[in-house]
């Protein structure tokens, strides 16, 4: 089978444990684009969080962010197309919030936003590594109800940081009965708008393009790449990637610190 594209997740996948694109990584994105091949990211990152790595993407045009609630056409600098939760179930979302220990982080129109004093605290919440970019990259929300009067109606995607696993199925259980998108991601509980992931933004995105799913690989690592797995013509899971992923996957190649995603590109995308 020649395939016509390739998606690649961001954390855990194309990032490095230290949250870094490796050169052979680069150099294999930049030899598909050469070929004519389609290189997407799809990420649950917006498009503000993304900023440092468009350097290093210069040959990505289209990116699928916040887990399928925005696609970005970097070419044109457009939102292609974007989703919104109802408001009701972001007052529902948020009424939760209040009820636990927890750093709530909200995605609007490509941009996120949270509030200072949480982000300074985000080892409380199991997420040291990422303070500072968070402090740089993340808009602070100084007045919630401005924020709520201004984006609450547009509110993308919506994630609670919570302090352990514990705190994580408690929030599962509260949010329950809320009718929205609820993939495990760890230490956080990552919601968007009912029938939005990745795998839907992709399919409309290859429908836009003129390719089938029988000609994409997808290249992934936890359980917001699922939906894109099943949906692929050839499903790849880095060696870091949780069972979930491994065991709906056709191929396993190496880990993100050992450019897995570069053996993938060369291995199967690349013409030989």
């Amino acid at each position: 089978m020649s395939y016509k594209m390739i998606s690649l997740d961001m954390d855990g996948t194309l990032l490095d444990s230290t949250f870094h694109i490796s050169k052979a990584n680069q150099n294999a994105i930049s030899q598909a684009d050469n070929q004519g091949k389609v290189v997407i990211v799809a990420t649950g990152r917006s498009l503000s969080e993304m900023n440092p790595y468009m350097d290093e993407l210069k040959n990505v045009r289209y990116f699928v962010l916040e887990s399928g609630a925005v696609i970005y056409d970097r070419q044109n600098k457009k939102i292609l197309k974007q989703s919104f939760f109802d408001y009701a179930d972001v007052q529902k979302i948020i009424a939760v919030s209040k009820q636990q220990d927890c750093m709530t982080h909200y995605f609007t129109n490509g941009y996120s936003y949270s509030f200072l004093d949480k982000m300074k605290k985000m080892d409380r919440y199991q997420m040291s590594k990422l303070k500072q970019f968070y402090l740089e990259n993340v808009n602070q929300i100084d007045d919630f109800d401005q924020f709520m009067f201004h984006y609450g109606h547009q509110i993308e995607k919506i994630i609670l940081y919570h302090r352990s696993i514990k705190d994580v199925i408690k929030c599962y259980d509260l949010l329950k009965d809320i009718n929205v998108e609820k993939p495990t991601v760890g230490i956080s509980v990552e919601m968007s708008p009912l029938g939005i992931n990745k795998a839907s933004a992709v399919k409309w995105l290859c429908q836009r393009l003129g390719i089938t799913a029988d000609e994409m690989i997808a290249i992934g690592d936890s359980d917001n790449d699922l939906e894109i797995m099943e949906m692929v013509g050839l499903a790849i899971a880095v060696d870091n990637a949780n069972d979930n992923v491994k065991q709906i996957c056709n191929i396993v190649v190496d880990d993100h610190d050992h450019d897995g995603v570069a053996q993938a590109i060369n291995a199967y995308l690349l013409f030989q």
